[in-house]
């Protein structure tokens, strides 16, 4: 979770949109927005102690809504998943994706299965599937669609997840721990997002132009949204997962973390879980 962490996410998100939206016709689809935003003081407190809470279990099952969003002047894409992963600190994930475009019929969800070691992609429609190295995976541009908080998640190595889990931190501490000052670009406000408030840090890398933001209920310190946002190669990006559910400990068996190829399916070399 430090800031590096969350630009090379960003910058993959980015990438995986600009290499191919410009290729998509002008679309009617608007993404409207019902949001107050008021700045206040960064408050630390809360942001050391969401960030322990998000980290006190070596395994979480996680439901989210991923938004992804491109426009400009002669372009206007938008285009959602279903998420549904289970990721576990030992870099071992499950996760279920279906996209759907705003219009259409959502498309047969693509499973994705990691070992640990190894990443298996299996999309349902085509009856194909890719197997690449956990390394290699974490470097592509897919990598966010298993859901960017689970994917921030498997980036905190198990020690690390453990001193957080301990609570024995000071709050200067875990700011330290993810590369965090109270100077380094780190501003706050507070919104009111369809009647829901929420306290909203915002991290700017200024280089890439881009912005982090994190959505916190402030009564539970628990993260309810991840958002990017920004400019690249003339498009307004926007990427958003809503996290609908987060499950400390799910049950899991042998088999969750194994692929096994259905009867019929081709091995091909590679396979991109993005449908556009």
């Amino acid at each position: 979770m430090k800031p590096i962490l969350m630009t090379v996410t960003a910058l993959s998100i980015v990438a995986l949109i600009t290499q191919k939206v410009n290729a998509i016709p002008i679309s009617s689809i608007q993404v409207t927005s019902n949001t107050i935003s008021q700045a206040t003081p960064v408050d630390i407190s809360l942001l050391a102690k969401t960030i322990t809470g998000f980290l006190q279990s070596d395994r979480y099952q996680t439901e989210s809504q991923i938004l992804v969003s491109a426009k400009n002047q002669g372009i206007d894409f938008t285009t959602y998943a279903k998420v549904k992963t289970i990721a576990q600190s030992d870099g071992k994930f499950r996760s279920e994706i279906t996209f759907t475009r705003q219009g259409e019929q959502p498309k047969p969800p693509t499973l994705v299965i990691s070992d640990g070691k190894q990443v298996s992609v299996y999309k349902s429609d085509s009856k194909q599937y890719a197997v690449t190295s956990y390394d290699n995976f974490g470097k592509s541009d897919d990598y966010f669609l298993i859901g960017m908080s689970s994917s921030l998640f498997l980036q905190i190595p198990s020690d690390t997840r453990k001193i957080f889990a301990r609570g024995q931190l000071s709050d200067k501490e875990i700011l330290q721990q993810i590369g965090l000052t109270p100077n380094l670009d780190l501003k706050a406000d507070q919104r009111t997002v369809e009647g829901e408030s929420f306290y909203v840090y915002n991290y700017t890398d200024r280089k890439e132009q881009l912005t982090f933001s994190g959505f916190v209920q402030p009564q539970t310190a628990t993260l309810k949204q991840l958002q990017i946002s920004g400019k690249s190669q003339g498009l307004d990006i926007l990427i958003a997962e809503k996290i609908l559910n987060r499950t400390a400990n799910p049950a899991v068996t042998p088999q969750t973390f194994t692929f096994s190829a259905p009867k019929g399916a081709k091995k091909v070399k590679s396979l991109s879980i993005s449908p556009f």
